[in-house]
């Protein structure tokens, strides 16, 4: 004996249920716990620093206690390449849940509701004119937001206080909040329809295993043409006629669709979260996922290798050019370098130098022996290199050794290569 659809999609009379938490509700949670982090990284101090800025006048990257200077872009070319990796996997997975759940423009949108009439009403004068106040606050805090990962907060209002922001950080943040204003009063998802590139990305990357957000055509007997999931898409579309580019897998649909399944007593789930469509299986190993979590592995081992790796002191060592070698006696050779240390710690650190020569039998004098360099201190002095022993004129190759001694952290070693000359005797 079979079952129709239909019949499979009703729901026998009992108790009533107790309406479950809508995705709006977990959306909201999502979307404000990573607004707090965005909005809250400038502000939170990891070594006396913001925990992520970019400090455009020094060339430094600040992130999370580590400073990289401009020569150490291998660093943020290995964490781009993690994080591209990383949402590329999240895509092939679950679907479009960066746009529903995670993007700005979604967040913003959901905050700026008020600009636009609620479901089924008309546009009332006075809700729009409180809408457009405050899409202008949200695009200048929002705006602000994106300057603090460039000028720190503390300086940001110390200037805005004197007026001397500048062209820069002012014009910056000016500009950003009146594209965002425009953005968030006028175009709003018609955006993620429109403009967005990740949009059309996205139909080339999910395959039938992915999750999106369908509806089930195997019921369409239980479906009352209700249009409650239409009018409350924010991108205009009926997701009764398939998986579209314009979905952005929010579920508002989901949540408009459900009470009116438990009103006439029916299943749920008539419109829902499916992998790759109703009816679909979940598999979470398939040679998309399994090649995308294999470049994500390799990122992550190449971004932990480069920052292990890093040098805490940068050291840049060349000839002297107003100091000629000399000879000082019959035994004494004295070569003079221009020696360039950076500290690119956080903490004070001592360098100890030393030449090897690759003499055999020359005993070597180096001036100064060790320099200490505060936090972030970039130093430029002579170092003066005396060699005493048997050395035939001509020019040797030798090696500059420096012994970093962090305070209360690693020690490291390198060497450096440098050329050492011989005068002929007199």
């Amino acid at each position: 004996m079979t079952t129709s659809a239909a019949e499979a999609g009703k729901v026998r009379a009992g108790p009533p249920e107790r309406a479950p938490v809508s995705f709006r509700t977990w959306r909201w949670l999502a979307l404000g716990a990573q607004a707090l982090v965005v909005l809250g990284l400038p502000f939170l101090r990891v070594g006396g620093e913001s925990a992520l800025r970019l400090d455009i006048p020094a060339g430094k990257l600040h992130a999370f206690g580590a400073s990289f200077a401009v020569d150490e872009a291998f660093v943020v070319l290995a964490a781009t390449l993690l994080l591209t990796a990383l949402f590329l996997l999240v895509t092939v997975l679950f679907g479009r849940v960066w746009c529903g759940w995670s993007c700005p423009q979604t967040l913003l949108g959901e905050l700026t509701s008020l600009v636009e009439p609620p479901p089924g009403h008309r546009r009332r004068p006075l809700r729009r004119a409180a809408g457009l106040a405050l899409t202008a606050l949200v695009s200048a805090v929002a705006a602000a937001n994106l300057v603090w990962y460039f000028v720190a907060p503390p300086e940001f209002f110390g200037r805005l206080a004197a007026g001397t922001l500048g062209p820069g950080a002012g014009g910056g943040w000016a500009i950003t909040a009146g594209l965002l204003f425009l953005d968030l009063a006028f175009v709003r998802q018609t955006f993620c329809a429109t403009v967005c590139p990740y949009a059309k990305l996205q139909g080339v990357l999910l395959d039938r295993h992915s999750l999106v957000v369908a509806y089930d055509h195997r019921r369409d007997a239980d479906c009352i043409d209700c249009l409650a999931c239409v009018r409350v898409c924010p991108t205009g579309i009926d997701i009764r006629e398939g998986l579209q580019l314009e979905c952005i897998a929010c579920a508002a649909c989901v949540d408009a669709c459900e009470p009116v399944m438990r009103r006439v007593k029916r299943a749920p789930n008539l419109i829902g979260y499916f992998h790759g469509g109703p009816g679909g299986r979940r598999r979470w190993l398939r040679p998309a996922t399994l090649a995308l979590g294999g470049l994500t592995a390799l990122a992550l081992a190449l971004l932990t290798g480069a920052v292990a790796g890093r040098a805490l002191v940068a050291v840049t060592v060349s000839a002297d050019a107003a100091f000629s070698p000399r000879r000082a006696g019959d035994a004494n050779v004295i070569n003079a370098f221009d020696l360039v240390l950076e500290n690119r710690s956080r903490a004070g650190v001592e360098v100890a130098l030393d030449l090897d020569a690759g003499l055999p039998g020359a005993v070597v004098t180096l001036r100064p022996g060790s320099v200490s360099l505060a936090p972030g201190e970039i130093r430029r002095l002579r170092l003066v290199a005396s060699v005493r022993g048997p050395a035939a004129a001509g020019t040797h190759r030798a090696e500059l050794l420096t012994v970093v001694h962090a305070a209360g952290g690693p020690t490291q070693r390198r060497s450096d290569p440098l050329s050492l000359i011989v005068p002929e005797p007199p």
